[in-house]
């Protein structure tokens, strides 16, 4: 069974519902209904998570979202 971590962001986020992290992947729950996959560099998700655990203001779970859009392997 592959390891994954799920992100609740429906309360933080107007546009990305959920998060799952799996190793070089991720999925987005979007606020839309969609879901959608994609591939990723393991330390992309590891700065990512990181950001989410320390609670960092700054953090907006839409541009993120819109990074792995544009660096997707």
């Amino acid at each position: 069974m592959t390891p994954s971590i799920f992100i609740d962001t429906e309360s933080k986020s107007s546009a990305v519902d959920a998060i799952v992290l799996t190793p070089r992947m991720v999925q987005f729950a979007w606020a839309s209904g969609s879901v959608s996959s994609h591939r990723l560099r393991l330390r992309d998700q590891v700065r990512f998570y990181v950001r989410h655990l320390m609670m960092d203001e700054e953090l907006s779970y839409g541009q993120w979202a819109n990074f792995v859009l544009d660096e997707q392997l």
